[in-house]
């Protein structure tokens, strides 16, 4: 089996497990806090994970990440915390489907310009930056809808419009930083558990430090959606991502995370807040296909037979 035959299926299932969530959240948050969610559910998420690498290698290999790999972990611990944050925080204000697509469709761009100063591996191609740079163009669309009412939650008011839109864009460099780091600790062979076991302490103190220099967080009501969300939406989506970014390129899993949208749009249909957007629709269409011709040219590029190494002449010569 390829590498992309094992990488697709964990990152389409990510990409229905994040859409879900979305909605979820989008929901729910209206009357929480999201910092007191966010609490809640990374404290969750984190103790399932730190209690299972544990128990399964022993605290040393908890420790291993940390002390081999120090800058990459403390590096996606604040890309995570930057991711969620300002994720919890922009469906507050934004329709889940729009907050998803620019959140994530952001991140083939910029993983194809900070790629490869991050990481060294297999160049971007050609069509791969032509995808990103169509996918930029339609989230600009988007983007304008949103502004213009044309969305599915209809007219916004302007403040809370560009408040959104700018969490959202934090967001996506949050998850662009997500999948990059996340390949550096995989090629480090740190497996998905182990990565994960230190992945969310930023995000633990951040929250928990804004819950209780606060007001009235409201901790009681916040535990159950907090609960269901470290469990749809943080436990078992990121460690799809994880498996999923082991076998393929960044550029790979950034383009397929961008499916996500449509299963957001599908799924926010049940959502009595919002009405199907015709614009929405058509951009994620729009973002699918291109998704769609990244991903085949990049697993026809890695079919391909490896060119052939000619000797150098004096070898030639040699063997003569």
């Amino acid at each position: 089996m390829s590498n992309m035959a094992r990488g697709l299926p964990p990152l389409v299932a990510y990409g229905v497990m994040l859409a879900a969530v979305d909605v979820y959240a989008g929901n729910r948050l209206q009357s929480l806090d999201p910092f007191a969610v966010a609490a809640i559910s990374f404290s969750l998420a984190a103790a399932y994970f730190l209690i299972q690498e544990t128990g399964r290698n022993g605290v040393r290999s908890v420790l291993r990440p940390m002390a081999r790999h120090r800058h990459d972990v403390i590096a996606i611990n604040i890309v995570t915390a930057l991711t969620w944050l300002t994720l919890l925080y922009a469906l507050k204000y934004l329709e889940p489907a729009i907050v998803n697509v620019i959140a994530l469709a952001i991140g083939p761009a910029l993983v194809a310009l900070a790629g490869p100063l991050m990481r060294k591996g297999p160049p971007v191609l050609r069509t791969e930056i032509a995808v990103s740079l169509g996918v930029l163009a339609l989230i600009g669309l988007l983007m304008w809808g949103s502004a213009s009412g044309l969305s599915g939650l209809g007219t916004l008011d302007s403040e809370h419009a560009a408040l959104g839109l700018a969490l959202t864009i934090a967001c996506g460099l949050g998850c662009t930083g997500n999948v990059i780091y996340s390949k550096r600790l995989s090629d480090a062979g740190f497996t998905p558990s182990s990565s994960l076991a230190v992945r969310y302490f930023g995000t633990i103190a951040v929250s928990w430090v804004f819950v209780l220099t606060g007001g009235d967080p409201m901790l009681g009501a916040a535990f159950l959606p907090a609960a269901v969300i470290a469990l749809i939406g943080i436990a078992l989506p990121n460690y799809l991502s994880q498996v999923g970014i082991k076998h393929v390129e960044p550029i790979t899993a950034a383009l397929v995370c961008t499916l996500s949208p449509i299963f957001a749009f599908l799924l926010q249909l049940f959502d009595s807040r919002l009405t199907p957007s015709p614009l929405t629709f058509a951009g994620l269409l729009g973002i699918t296909a291109l998704v769609t011709l990244g991903v085949v040219v990049r697993a026809r590029h890695e079919r391909r037979p490896p060119p052939a190494v000619l000797p150098a002449p004096e070898d030639a010569a040699g063997v003569a």
